[in-house]
C-alpha cells in the first residue's frame, strides 16, 4: 500500500472520529448552558389540618412541573413552576363507585420559585461542585374539606419565603455530561397570608374585612412575617440528568417537601408532607 493511500485512510478515520465525538453526549461542555425541562410523574400527599379535622388525609396525583435552569461557569439560576390538583381521602372516607362522598379533600397546590447560587467549593477527586445561595418561593396550598357533599369548609396556606439554597452537582463518569444534582432549601423568613385563624371561618384579622373593597388587597395587607417560631419548612431534591444527544436529556427526580405551620399562635398546626417521583424531558437551548 502506498504512502498516499495510508495518508488518505488516516485522514478519513480522523474525520469519522471527530464527527462521532461531536455527536456523542459523553463529552463535557464547560460553556454556559440553558436547560428547559417539562416533568410529570407521581405525587403523594399527606395532610393533617388541625383547625379543620384531626384526621390524616392522603392521596396521589400526576403533577406537572416546568423548569428553566441556567448553568454558568460560576453561578446557577433556576426558575420552577409546579401544579398539582389532588383528591385526598381519610380513614373514614365514604366512597361509592370510587367516588368520595364524605370526609375528603380537594387539594390544589401551586408553587413558583427562583433560586440563585454561586460556586462555593470544588472537590476534584469526587467530581463534585458545591454551590451556595438563596431561594425565593411562593406556595399556595388550597384545601376544600368536604364533610358531606353539601357541607364543606375551605382552608389554605399562602407563603412567600426567602431562604437558604444549597446545591451540589457531581458527574457520575469522567468525561460525561450526565450528572447527579442534590438541592436543599430551607426558608428563613416568610410572608404568610390567611393567618391567625382560630376556626375555619373566623380570624382575628378578618373580622373587620370590608367586602366592598378589594378582598385580595386586604388579605395581602393583613399578612404576617413569620420565621421558625411558626413555620418550619424543608425541601430536598435529588435529580439524575442523563443526555441521549447533544441537546436532549432525561431528568429523573425525587422531591421531598415538608412544612408545619401554626395557624393560630402555637395552635392548630397544618402539617403537609409531599413526596414526588418525576420524569422529565430536558432540552438544551
Amino acid at each position: 500500500m502506498s504512502h498516499k493511500s495510508i495518508l488518505v485512510i488516516s485522514l478519513v478515520l480522523s474525520s469519522v472520529r471527530m464527527s462521532f465525538s461531536q455527536d456523542s453526549p459523553t463529552i463535557i461542555s464547560f460553556e454556559p448552558q440553558h436547560l428547559l425541562t417539562l416533568s410529570s410523574g407521581i405525587s403523594s400527599h399527606a395532610v393533617r389540618d388541625e383547625m379543620i379535622s384531626p384526621l390524616l388525609y392522603r392521596g396521589t396525583q400526576a403533577p406537572l412541573a416546568l423548569s428553566y435552569r441556567f448553568q454558568g461557569i460560576e453561578n446557577r439560576h433556576a426558575l420552577l413552576f409546579y401544579y398539582d390538583n389532588s383528591g385526598l381521602n381519610s380513614s373514614i372516607t365514604k366512597t361509592v363507585n370510587d367516588e368520595a362522598l364524605s370526609h375528603y379533600i380537594n387539594n390544589l397546590y401551586l408553587n413558583l420559585e427562583y433560586s440563585f447560587s454561586t460556586k462555593a467549593a470544588v472537590f476534584e477527586d469526587l467530581n463534585t461542585t458545591c454551590f451556595l445561595g438563596a431561594r425565593l418561593s411562593s406556595i399556595l396550598n388550597l384545601r376544600n374539606h368536604y364533610f358531606l357533599q353539601d357541607k364543606n369548609h375551605m382552608s389554605a396556606e399562602q407563603m412567600t419565603g426567602l431562604g437558604i439554597h444549597v446545591l451540589t452537582e457531581a458527574t457520575i463518569q469522567q468525561e460525561s455530561n450526565n450528572f447527579l444534582r442534590v438541592e436543599i432549601n430551607i426558608p428563613c423568613i416568610s410572608y404568610v397570608l390567611l393567618t391567625n385563624r382560630y376556626n375555619a371561618n373566623v380570624s382575628e384579622k378578618f373580622d373587620n374585612i370590608d367586602f366592598e373593597q378589594s378582598l385580595l388587597w386586604q388579605l395581602f395587607k393583613k399578612g404576617d412575617f413569620v420565621t421558625f417560631n411558626r413555620l418550619f419548612e424543608v425541601q430536598a431534591d435529588v435529580s439524575y440528568i442523563f443526555f441521549v444527544s447533544n441537546h436532549i436529556a432525561f431528568d429523573l427526580q425525587y422531591r421531598l417537601l415538608y412544612y408545619s405551620f401554626a395557624q393560630y399562635q402555637d395552635l392548630f398546626r397544618a402539617r403537609v408532607l409531599n413526596n414526588q417521583v418525576l420524569l422529565g424531558m430536558t432540552v438544551k437551548l
